[in-house]
């Protein structure tokens, strides 16, 4: 994603072809879940 002209690691942004159908937001959904299980916590800021 890239909201400030630097783009955010970690975020992908889906355009509206790609959730057209139930179907294909639920993979999407799907593949985020799957991820987040595996994704490291970043470090907590003190």
């Amino acid at each position: 994603m890239d909201f400030t002209g630097r783009p955010m690691k970690g975020y992908v942004l889906i355009d509206d072809i790609g959730m057209k159908s139930k179907k294909d937001f639920e993979c999407w959904i799907d593949l985020c879940l799957d991820f987040n299980t595996r994704a490291k916590a970043s470090k907590k800021k003190k």
